[in-house]
């Protein structure tokens, strides 16, 4: 909004034209996504200025033709797995057993990038096998049963990385014992990518991101299960409630992920609208 100020000036809001935003939208070359994304939000905007009687109409342009292409996130396979953690390089900031570590806790949990940051020592229960993880504004943790192979992988790196670590209680931290930057983990992300050779034709840059090991263990979770001959109907809300989502819709979007040779069984196992 501050933006648009700057391209409209400053001016009753009643006194914006459609041709004054079109210019801010198209003027700025934005990608489709941005477009959209910004157009919502000033329409939005004005729309909530209209309701309360300070706008006499919306002072929206006509909106582009054709939305942009539906987020489709990436999917690593196995074989492309492997190859990204062989792709780990020694930074002067992480050691490769911390990078690999922090890999394998995202996908073996589906856990955001800023909950495997934000994890600590006394938030595994290794007797167990549960994980808590934190939100940031300090709402309800969520509570999740990790694999056997993971909560060794867990204890094998906090045992070796207990000098750099010191006396804090994060899991991950740098060679010098600081918290973890997303920044700095995206960008060595993405180096790792290149050097696996790992590219994707769709989205909004030509390596995944780690957000895509999150969507990657969701896909792969269903897999299993239909390989196993689960009933998805009754495992979908389960994996719904593992991940963290609110509404089921949110998981169900995962269904057109799974590979081609599974969509005739998929097409069966839709969850009926008024369950949802």
């Amino acid at each position: 909004m501050r933006t648009l100020l700057r391209s409209v000036g400053d001016r009753p809001l009643d006194q914006v034209t459609p041709k004054q935003i079109s210019t801010y939208l198209d003027g700025s070359g934005m990608s489709a996504h941005t477009w959209w994304r910004e157009y919502q939000i000033i329409r939005s905007f004005c729309q909530f200025w209209l309701s309360r009687n300070k706008l006499a109409r919306l002072p929206m342009p006509r909106p582009r033709a054709a939305l942009p292409p539906p987020f489709r996130p990436y999917i690593f396979s196995r074989t492309e797995l492997v190859r990204l953690l062989l792709a780990i390089e020694r930074t002067p900031l992480f050691d490769p057993m911390t990078i690999r570590t922090f890999l394998l806790f995202i996908y073996g949990t589906g856990a955001r990038v800023y909950e495997a940051i934000d994890l600590r020592v006394s938030d595994i229960n290794f007797r167990n096998k549960l994980a808590s993880l934190r939100r940031p504004e300090g709402g309800q943790r969520r509570i999740l049963p990790i694999s056997r192979s993971l909560g060794n992988t867990l204890d094998l790196y906090i045992q070796s990385s207990a000098a750099q670590r010191r006396a804090a209680d994060l899991v991950f931290v740098t060679r010098d014992g600081r918290p973890l930057r997303s920044n700095t983990l995206r960008y060595n992300f993405v180096r790792m990518c290149a050097r696996a050779r790992i590219h994707q034709e769709h989205g909004y840059s030509p390596t995944p991101g780690m957000h895509d090991l999150r969507h990657t263990f969701a896909v792969h979770v269903l897999e299993t299960w239909l390989r196993e001959g689960k009933d998805l109907r009754q495992k979908l809300p389960v994996l719904s409630g593992y991940m963290g989502h609110a509404l089921l819709k949110s998981t169900e979007l995962y269904l057109r992920l799974v590979p081609d040779r599974f969509l005739k069984p998929l097409s069966t196992l839709q969850v009926p609208a008024n369950r949802r």
